[in-house]
Parts: C-alpha cells; sequence; structure tokens
C-alpha cells in the first residue's frame, strides 16, 4: 500500500518544468516602485492618426516600476517603410498592470533608452 500524501505527485517532467518555472520566477528582476523602464508593447489594427489601418506597431512606454505610465507612445511603419509616432495622452498617468488587468509584465518588452528616445523624436519630425 502507498503511503497517502497530501503534497501533488509530479512526474519527473513535470517536476523539472515545474523547478524551471520556479527558477525563472525567482531569476526576474524586481523592480523598485520608483525606478523608471522603457518597454513596449505590440499592437494591431488602426493608428490613432487615423493614417495606417489594420496595421500593427509597438505602444512604448517610460514608466516607473509600480506601472504607472510616464510617457506613452504609439509607433508603425507603413508598408513603404515610413515611420510614424504620436502620443497616447490618455495613458499617462495610469498603473499599466491595474488599467490592462496583467499581474506581470510577460507582454511589455524592455527596450534600451535610445530606441524609446528614437521613437519619440520621431513625433518632432512628423
Amino acid at each position: 500500500m502507498f503511503p497517502i500524501s497530501k503534497k501533488p505527485y509530479l512526474t519527473s517532467a513535470q517536476q523539472l518544468t515545474h523547478e524551471s518555472a520556479n527558477a525563472a520566477q525567482q531569476a526576474k528582476p524586481k523592480r523598485k516602485a520608483d525606478e523608471v523602464w522603457h518597454c513596449r508593447e505590440y499592437w494591431t489594427g488602426d493608428s490613432r492618426d487615423g493614417q495606417f489601418t489594420n496595421g500593427d506597431g509597438y505602444h512604448y512606454f517610460e514608466m516607473k516600476g509600480s506601472g504607472m505610465i510616464v510617457k506613452a507612445l504609439e509607433y508603425y511603419e507603413t508598408d513603404d517603410g515610413e515611420e510614424h509616432s504620436s502620443e497616447v495622452p490618455e495613458l499617462i498617468g495610469i498603473n499599466w498592470f491595474e488599467f490592462f488587468g496583467f499581474e506581470d509584465d510577460e507582454l511589455l518588452e524592455t527596450v534600451p533608452e535610445h530606441e524609446f528616445a528614437y521613437i519619440e523624436g520621431l513625433i518632432k519630425k512628423n
């Protein structure tokens, strides 16, 4: 007769996957609430400026570690290779995690500050 355990039984493959998932969670850096970082998320649909329909691009954010959005930009490139960027003022001042209902930043891709600055600079060119 096998002893009854209150812990779920995991096969070796499940255990390895479970341990890998835990290690990945632990390896993910935690940001301080006031730490500023730059990131982007992918979007599809129509651009805010109405010039680009049924396309795709990125929303770029400068945000605090807590998720509070400091700056928000929309970026897309036309089929002809022309780059466009615009501000998204309605997202400034909201908490990304609370507003969109996510517990972590898995959908956000960290970008270097110079990339964010380049996208921001496109606004002045347009």
